[in-house]
């Protein structure tokens, strides 16, 4: 039986510079698009009552709410990724494999943004 690693953590401020890394790695082009649009990136430390009532569990790393049919939809609602911290650290055990991480976890959030689902995502191999 292995022994199941320890999740790494790192404070707030320090996952928010990560995540704000993670979006500076986006094509500029894609991020006007993204700040045109008022795009909110929350970062939670976890998932709240309301976020579980909706399936999101612990093994969900981010989320994107907002018009499900594309980022030009027209949406009543602010259009938002959501990174849960403690979610994405549970799987990362080192500093690198937590960059890597949000990385992913913004890029996959930003693509569901674009109007890409799950298939899309995996058969682009939207990744870094």
């Amino acid at each position: 039986m292995h022994a199941r690693a320890v999740p790494y953590h790192v404070s707030a401020d320090d996952f928010e510079r990560i995540a704000v890394a993670a979006l500076d790695s986006i094509p500029a082009d894609l991020r006007a698009r993204l700040d045109a649009d008022n795009l909110m990136i929350t970062i939670q430390s976890g998932s709240s009552e309301d976020d579980r009532d909706h399936d999101i569990d612990e093994h969900v790393l981010g989320f994107y709410e907002g018009d499900a049919d594309s980022a030009f939809s027209i949406s009543p609602y602010p259009k938002r990724i959501v990174l849960l911290q403690r979610h994405i650290e549970a799987y990362c055990t080192s500093h690198r494999e937590l960059v890597d991480q949000v990385t992913d976890t913004v890029l996959h959030e930003v693509a569901h943004y674009f109007g890409l689902d799950h298939a899309d995502i995996r058969d682009t191999r939207l990744d870094h």
